[in-house]
């Protein structure tokens, strides 16, 4: 999704004003140019494989609004993203991240019929003072080891050919602040219209902040398994079932249509390889030190997920989230 400028040949000076002046009131009135960026998803819920089918049951049955709770106490008390990021930049494995071109925040991520709270992050990557493209995989990769994940998503909306290989994506709009149950009601409105797109293989969405909105309203849709015009029909009908819904792109007679992005998914067979083999050989030529450092950040978390599942275990979850929460050491 892209705007292109359109130039004229002029014969005098003031024609050459005219078309100034409306260049100026199309840039001020019409839709701003996108930056490019790439968007990271990693999602603090472990992998059935880590912490067990029966234990992932337990913490998802917790619903959306206390999971979000969980994700922000680890995010802003106990810094476990900043903490992997420091690392990381310590230790030499990443150089082009920075305040200025990486922002992360707790959004909505669905796959496959479930929608949890994940660490979406947003980050520039082209031009000056961009992250490169190395930096983002092994932010990604460093992730989803210490969240102990089966898999993360790294995506580039406006470039194709940015990672591992390409696909059709849809974004899905809504006016003003999006919450993260909101749009879970969305996707879970999506399986009513068409289960494939909702539980079926692939289906799934991450919350963002599309065209640079601060409002986070926009939820992106890659395509499943589903043929890429049951994708279109569906999700499309399910933004017109929807009050003020909007749906991009739209081809230039009007009617939905799909955009490639670039795309690529990490992640880690913990039962082949339980030491993290997936993850850790994507990070370059990690020092012994920064392995040291993410295998101990990766407890913590570890540690955390116990906690909560003691809570758990206690009934007492809304008392420890809200009042006994404690940052694993």
């Amino acid at each position: 999704m892209s705007f292109q400028p359109h130039t004229h040949r002029t014969k005098n000076r003031r024609m050459i004003s005219v078309c100034a002046l409306l260049v100026l009131l199309v840039s001020a009135l019409g839709p701003r140019p996108v930056l490019a960026q790439t968007y990271v998803s990693a999602e603090p819920i472990p992998s059935p494989a880590v912490v067990g089918d029966a234990n992932l049951a337990k913490i998802e049955s917790l619903g959306y609004s206390n999971l979000e709770l969980w994700s922000q106490r680890l995010l802003n008390d106990c810094h476990v993203v900043q903490n992997v990021i420091e690392s990381l930049s310590a230790h030499g494995a990443i150089t082009t991240v920075t305040p200025w071109n990486t922002r992360y925040l707790v959004a909505a991520g669905g796959f496959q019929a479930v929608t949890d709270p994940s660490y979406v992050f947003t980050m520039k990557d082209s031009g000056p003072g961009a992250v490169s493209a190395a930096d983002v995989t092994v932010l990604d990769n460093a992730l989803g080891y210490v969240l102990n994940q089966g898999g993360t998503a790294q995506f580039s909306p406006y470039n194709q050919k940015a990672y591992d290989f390409s696909l059709d994506y849809a974004i899905v709009t809504l006016p003003g602040v999006l919450t993260g149950e909101q749009a879970k009601e969305f996707f879970d409105h999506l399986g009513t219209i068409d289960p494939a797109l909702w539980s079926g293989t692939y289906a799934g969405f991450t919350q963002i902040d599309a065209a640079n909105s601060p409002l986070n309203n926009s939820m992106l849709f890659l395509k499943p398994a589903a043929p890429k015009r049951e994708f279109i029909d569906g999700l499309y009908a399910a933004v017109t079932t929807t009050p003020y819904a909007t749906y991009t792109p739209l081809g230039n007679n009007g009617q939905p249509t799909t955009a490639k992005a670039g795309i690529a998914f990490p992640g880690n067979d913990w039962i082949a390889y339980p030491n993290g083999d997936g993850y850790l050989a994507n990070l370059g030529n990690p020092s012994a030190a920064l392995l040291t450092d993410l295998a101990s950040l990766r407890r913590q978390h570890l540690q955390a997920v116990s906690n909560l599942l003691s809570a758990i275990d206690k009934g007492n979850v809304a008392v420890y989230l809200n009042n006994q929460f404690r940052c694993p050491r």
